[in-house]
């Protein structure tokens, strides 16, 4: 998979710590991942993976190359961030790589930032919890990816434990539930469960 966007209608339901957490799926098979903070309203993914983010989207926007502002995260190991900015993704979503995958942290609701991840990726994944409201505002991500040609291939349902069979029929889409942990980027629970979410995406995850 090249360009895998992570969608969600609602804020706060963990699209960022999956989208790191995914990378980290990437690296144990092999690859070196980048994961690009595509959320101008709150680009904050460099705090989560103890990147610094004083450079990033809006350099590359510029014309600075992807090597020169990518900064390698503390956590997860080998995973590269860029950081975000306020820049819109159509800036600078064709100066990504193909040659290494790419996670694009998007922002939440059905925005044209998100319109124009979503568009440029291969693939989305849809991240909610078990709460109705989250749940229903994930459906509309994808509903809104499969309108932009974009297929979900997995659906992420974080903080639960529980059946989740009834969300993955409406999801219509391999679904499966990430446990709560005090620090998912270093649980053992919570890496089994991306990486069946990667299993989802396909064998080149």
């Amino acid at each position: 998979m090249g360009m895998l966007a992570i969608a969600g209608g609602k804020g706060g339901v963990g699209k960022t710590t999956t989208a790191l957490c995914l990378a980290d799926a990437y690296v144990r098979r092999r690859r070196r991942p980048l994961v690009v903070d595509a959320d101008r309203g709150m680009p904050n993914c460099h705090l989560y993976a103890g990147t610094s983010g004083d450079r990033g989207v809006s350099d590359v926007a510029g014309g600075v190359s992807i090597d020169a502002v990518a900064e390698p995260a503390v956590a997860p190991p080998g995973v590269d961030v860029l950081a975000g900015g306020d820049v819109a993704p159509d800036a600078y979503l064709d100066a990504l790589p193909t040659d290494r995958p790419v996670i694009l942290d998007t922002a939440a609701g059905a925005g044209a930032d998100v319109g124009a991840a979503l568009a440029a990726a291969d693939a989305a994944v849809v991240v909610m919890t078990a709460d109705r409201d989250a749940v229903r505002d994930g459906l509309k991500s994808a509903a809104l990816a499969r309108a932009l040609g974009t297929p979900v291939v997995a659906c992420a349902v974080v903080a639960t434990a529980g059946d989740v069979t009834g969300i993955e029929r409406v999801v219509e889409a391999p679904t499966v539930p990430v446990p709560a942990a005090r620090d998912p980027l270093t649980d053992a629970a919570v890496a089994l469960a991306h990486d069946r979410v990667a299993g989802g995406i396909g064998p080149n995850a």
